[in-house]
């Protein structure tokens, strides 16, 4: 994979087909194969850019990586989309990777065409999470006397608001959380740091799809809506994927969906 230095960290992607640019930006314990299946569905119309974010499979992690932030990760996106893209690009992204994408739209929508927003994991929409997140820190706390318990406890889908529907990813893909713990945990919760400019949601402007499954857990699909709710532009999907996540189970589907808000 070619690779990108980007503000301290070197990003490694690849590209599949030609046409329109569509930047795929994957979840949490997952690197940018996860998003094989739709690249592939994606490659007769688009150029598909898959990604591993700072931290995941080739791309590199800074010295003593504790934290990250959701802008640090959507500069590191608009970094590869400017050098890499001479035009805007369609984003899509899962999970912590849809809340990157968002940041995309509304802060730096010039290297923005549309976006396909799946599961986004912003629960401070949805005032039901607060309980969750706090149990889910206190099962953190139990199991903090080793960095491994934490990683089995999120892999198992057992904080089900800072993990919420992890345990739908296939085993070799989680595989990724087990080799970089430092990164799971420097991801965990990030996204309720997140200075969401809510003004920004209203009066957004680029087309935009809000995607869901019948495998989508209760809390991901009240964020979902929620953001649906405030979005401009968007439009609420639901896809046909009852066990996997939705850009794994219903690559197709997908692939339509980002067509749809593609220019």
């Amino acid at each position: 994979m070619p690779t990108l230095e980007a503000r301290g960290v070197e990003i490694a992607w690849s590209e599949r087909g030609e046409g329109s640019p569509v930047l795929l930006i994957h979840e949490t314990a997952a690197t940018s194969a996860v998003w094989d299946p739709l690249a592939e569905a994606l490659a007769g119309e688009f150029r598909a850019i898959a990604y591993d974010r700072r931290g995941w499979g080739a791309s590199s992690e800074p010295d003593d990586y504790r934290r990250t932030t959701i802008e640090e990760q959507s500069e590191d996106a608009a970094a590869l989309i400017e050098a890499i893209a001479d035009e805007p690009a369609t984003v899509c992204g899962a999970g912590l990777g849809a809340v990157i994408g968002l940041d995309l739209l509304l802060r730096r929508s010039e290297v923005v065409s549309g976006a396909v927003l799946i599961e986004p994991t912003l629960f401070q929409l949805t005032p039901l999470a607060t309980e969750a997140l706090s149990e889910d820190r206190h099962r953190i706390e139990i199991a903090a006397g080793a960095r491994e318990n934490v990683i089995d406890v999120f892999l198992a889908g057992g904080l089900p608001a800072l993990g919420a529907g992890v345990e739908r990813l296939p085993d070799e893909t989680a595989a990724a959380a087990r080799d970089r713990p430092r990164s799971v945990l420097a991801e965990m919760g990030i996204p309720a740091g997140w200075r969401m400019p809510l003004p920004r949601l209203t009066s957004a402007d680029r087309r935009s799809a809000i995607v869901t499954a019948e495998s989508t857990p209760t809390l991901l699909r009240e964020a979902s809506q929620s953001l649906g709710a405030r979005l401009g532009q968007s439009s609420e999907r639901e896809v046909n994927s009852p066990q996997l996540p939705p850009h794994l189970g219903a690559a197709a589907e997908i692939a339509a969906i980002v067509a749809e808000v593609s220019p």
